[in-house]
Order: structure tokens, then sequence, then C-alpha cells
């Protein structure tokens, strides 16, 4: 008879080790203990769920005696370990009535039903200390083996009559004790794989998205501006995962696309808009069905898309989408994979644009104190003053002092905004040395609207005007230069003129595609103006035989957060180079 219980409790062992497997594969099941959610929707449920494993193992259990050998104690006392302690007096209280009323009037009716409210609240005592990882699997035997205990004792202070009672105890407690103590270890080891598992995939997918994100750190330097490196990027993420495209945009065209040969479907920006529209809430969102007049239905067809919004100093900025294969189980692993590997891609782009910032003002300094020491301009504005002296010492000084306050002006100002005032401040110092040196052939004009008051980054105008000096002479040799500034809603238009010959297409082609065409100062302000404004705001030229008018907008009230970022980025710069000195 022994041999015949501990075959028996071995069967109900397996078939509880089987239930418990596909519970773990319930995504709800698996969310509510692994996440440890204390709603009373979870709660509720997971005490049914466990309640229900204890009459299932009251039903599989071998009557003997007048009472039921089972393994029901492993579905209370792992619901309250799992599951805390109202899961566990839920379940316990399920099972415990479900066992009285199954032998309503029975020999061990009572005292089963007491044991098992006993081993449910057992399993909430010990809850904190088994999820705190202080109980190891001696410990659950043991602890199991004295709850089994524990039922015995009942059995034998309830159960009458007295002698019978001792004569189940003999027979029913060994078998019980030692089998549901083992089968105890074996059901919380199945749940236990679930975490494993969970901590398994999770870990893989974080090394996947770390490695795909180390490999694209060179390209992502730039922000987004580089077809090239946005397209490099996206090849290394469709060769390091299993996805049929691999989507990087920004927000209004697709920057880069790899995908199998299959999906032509996706080669219009057709599908943009309803991904870019679901992104507004910066949460990634998934595609996996759609009506046959959709355009996303050829795509969605066999495959599902998975989009995951790129955020750069809080604003959204493109989207990095996957599209995979459908399958059967559920797609979420593959959203937040995605989710993680857009806020890695999103932390990247946003030290790439502080650290853009800071090669910009590095190379527009450059380009200023270059312009400044140039040999040629030096040469032409110490001839100029020479040949003035000979006829006006007053004017002669004068300009002496407008080359002094040139240079100073450069090489001392260290802040990365300015006003507007300021800004032209600045200007007229080299103006006023063009004027010397072609005297009745450069004609400058200032227009600037009264009360207009604005920040603007410093040396942004300068290299517009050298420009329109430089190249904007007419066939007689004269150079009318214009500078005005006038508010027009919430953005104020600063534009710089001449009467030059034009721009060649070739040079207004090259900057429009973010490509160098071989100069440094247009192509300087127009990447300053799109960092600081966004990639509308950047240059604006309008050219044609007769002049050239070249302006840009920036916003009436300068963000004061903006300001900030520029401000950090400044200074990074400036404590970086002090670094590198000492």
């Amino acid at each position: 008879m022994p041999d015949t219980m501990f075959f028996s409790l071995l069967l109900n062992i397996g078939l509880l080790v089987l239930i418990a497997t596909l519970l773990t594969k319930i995504p709800i099941v698996r969310s509510m203990l692994l996440y440890d959610k204390n709603s009373v929707g979870c709660t509720v449920t997971l005490a049914a769920i466990f309640g229900l494993v204890s009459i299932i193992s009251t039903y599989t259990g071998v009557h003997e005696q007048g009472a039921i050998v089972n393994t029901r104690v492993i579905g209370v006392l792992a619901a309250g370990l799992l599951g805390g302690p109202w899961v566990g007096m839920g379940a316990a209280l399920i099972g415990g009535l479900h066992r009285y009323f199954f032998d309503i009037g029975g020999f061990t009716a009572v005292s089963c039903a007491v044991s098992t409210l006993m081993e449910g609240l057992a399993g909430c005592i010990f809850s904190r200390r088994f999820k705190g990882g202080k109980i190891d699997s001696t410990g659950i035997f043991l602890l199991t083996a004295i709850v089994e205990t524990g039922q015995m004792a009942i059995i034998l202070l309830i159960s009458r009559p007295f002698p019978a009672a001792v004569q189940l105890v003999k027979v029913i407690a060994f078998p019980m004790i030692i089998m549901n103590a083992l089968g105890m270890i074996i059901f919380l080891g199945t749940f236990n794989m679930v975490f494993m598992e969970e901590d398994s995939q999770f870990a893989e997918k974080m090394r996947l998205a770390l490695g795909i994100v180390e490999q694209s750190l060179p390209h992502l330097r730039k922000g987004l501006y580089s077809t090239e490196d946005m397209e490099a990027a996206a090849e290394i993420i469709y060769r390091s995962t299993s996805c049929a495209a691999i989507l990087i945009t920004d927000t209004r065209k697709i920057l880069a696309m790899k995908s199998d040969a299959g999906l032509c479907a996706l080669k219009g920006d057709s599908i943009l808009a309803p991904i870019l529209d679901s992104l507004n809430g910066r949460n990634s969102t998934i595609y996996d069905y759609a009506e046959k007049d959709d355009p996303f239905y050829p795509i969605l067809k066999n495959h599902m898309i998975v989009a995951a919004p790129l955020i750069e100093m809080d604003h959204l900025i493109g989207s990095l989408t996957m599209v995979v294969k459908k399958h059967w189980h559920s797609s979420r692993s593959d959203l937040s994979f995605a989710s993680e590997l857009a806020r890695l891609f999103s932390t990247q782009l946003e030290l790439s644009y502080l650290e853009y910032q800071k090669k910009l003002r590095r190379k527009a300094e450059f380009k200023a104190l270059q312009s400044q020491v140039n040999p040629h301009f030096l040469y032409n504005a110490l001839n100029t003053i020479s040949y003035v002296s000979r006829e006006n010492s007053d004017r002669a000084r004068e300009l002496l002092r407008s080359l002094s306050t040139y240079y100073r002006q450069t090489l001392e100002n260290d802040q990365y905004m300015l006003n507007l005032h300021t800004e032209l401040y600045h200007i007229s110092s080299y103006l006023d040395l063009e004027k010397a040196r072609f005297e009745e052939k450069l004609c400058v004009e200032i227009n600037i609207e009264e009360d207009l008051n604005c920040m603007v980054p410093a040396f942004i105008l300068q290299p517009l005007v050298e420009n329109a000096v430089r190249y904007g002479a007419d066939q007689m040799g004269n150079r009318l230069v214009s500078i005005k500034a006038h508010a027009d809603s919430d953005w104020i238009e600063i534009a710089v003129s001449d009467n030059g010959t034009g721009f060649p297409q070739e040079i207004l082609t090259r900057l429009y595609a973010g490509q160098s065409y071989g100069g440094v100062g247009l192509e300087n302000v127009h990447k300053r103006l799109m960092s600081i404004y966004g990639q509308d705001h950047g240059l604006h030229i309008q050219s044609s035989e007769n002049g050239s008018k070249v302006y840009f907008l920036i916003p009436a009230a300068v963000s004061e957060s903006r300001y900030v970022e520029e401000l950090a980025a400044t200074t990074y710069s400036k404590n970086k180079g002090m670094e590198e000195s000492s």
C-alpha cells in the first residue's frame, strides 16, 4: 500500500508540474508573479488559480481509510509563498472549503479543511522571507515537511474515533511528508524558471542592444544629419537582428532603410506619416493588422511593425522602426527591445547634440579668428591704414582702434548667445576697416526695427557680412551690403543682402543637402542654426544675377531651457579645454 501511495503522489506531483509549466506560459500570470502586482484583480486571479490547483490535487488524490492522500498542500503553500498573504489565504480558503464540501461528514473532512487553512497561513508567514531569497531548497523542504507534520497533528486532534485517526496517520504520514516536501521544491522550481528565463531574455536583449549601440556610436555622433551614417547604423541593426527591415526616420522623411528584397511596399514615404502620428505620445507602437485598403496591408499581411520614438532634448526628432516576421507567440519582447534600443539611441543623440554644439562653437571661433588673422586681410587693413595716415592722421587712429577692437572682440568673447545689437556692434569694427579700404565702392545699410531686442548665436552674422563684402560686387566693382532685421509674429527675420552676381547653383544644392562645398563660413552658420532652432530654420538664400539675400529666422523669445543647454555645452567645452591644456 505505501508503494501505491508513493506512486500516486508522484503522478500528482507530475501533474502539478505540468500545470505550473502551463501557467508560466500565460502572459498575465507571468506578469503578476514577476512584478508582484498588488491590485485587487491580480490578487483575486492568483488566489483563484492556486485554489483551483488545490482542488485538482484533491480530485486526483487516493482514498485511504476514509481520507484522501493528496498534494493539496503544494498549491496552497505555494500560493502564500509566491503571491503573498492575500493570495495565500484566498487559495487556502478555496481549497479548504472545497475539501470540506467534497466529503461532508467524512472522517477527515473537518481536519483536512482546517489543515488547509493552516498551510495557507504558513505560506503567508514565510512569504516575505521567501521572496527575499532567504529560504533555499532545504528550507522549502523543511517548511513543507513541518506543515505536513502539522496536518497529521490536526488529524489526530480533530478526527474521531481516535484509534482510526492514529492508524490513518501511521499509514499516510511518511509518504505525504516526504513526497509533498519534494514536490514543493519541484513545483516552485518550475515557477523559478520563469524568473530565470525572463532575466536571461532581458540580459540577452540588453547585451544585443548595447552591442548595437556600441557599433553605432561612430555613426550617431553627427546626429541625424548624415545620411551615410544613418544608413550605416540601420545596416548594423539589420545585421545584428532577425528583423525583416529597419527604418530610421526624422520627422519628415525616411533617412535610412535596410530591408529584405520582398518588402517593396516600404520604399515610399507613405509609411512615414502614420508611424510618426502614433509616436506623438512618446510611446512605442505595434502595428500588426490592417484592412485591405490600408497602405500598411501589404506589409502587415505577414509582418508587424514596431515603431519607437527618438527623443532629443525632450523633442521628438524621429523614429526607429523595425519590421519583424509575424509569429504565433507574443510580440512584447520585440516592443521592449525596440523601446530600449531607441532610448539608448536617443541618449547618444543627446550627447552627440551637446558635442556637436561644442565642435560647431570651436569651428565658428576658429573661422572667425582665422578670418581676423588672415594674412591678406591683415595686410589689406594695415596697408589701408598706412595710406590713410598720410592724408588724415585722425582717421588713421580711428582705423587702428577699429582693428584693435576687432581682434579684442574675437579673442575675448566667451559667450555663446549675444544680443543682436552687440553682434552688430562687433561687425561694425570689421565694416569700418572695409569701408576705408573700398571707400565709395562699399556702401553699407543697416536697418533694424526700433525696440527689436533678441538673442543670436555669437559670430552668426559676421560670416554672412564677410561673404557679402568679399563676393557681393557688381560688374563695376561696387558693393552694396544691407543688414536688416524685422519681427514677424513669433519669429524675427535677419537678412544680409548684396548686389553681386549671385551664388553658383552647385553651392546652394550642396549646402541644402548637407554636403561640403569647399567653403566653411556659410556651412557652419547653416548647421549651427539648424542644431539650435530646428531643421527648418537654417539659412535661406535667394540668389539671382542682380544680387543675393541670405536670411534666417529665430524665435522672438529664446527658450530659457534651450539657452541653458547651450550654456552648458559651452561651459563643458571651456572646462575640457582647460583640462587638456593643464
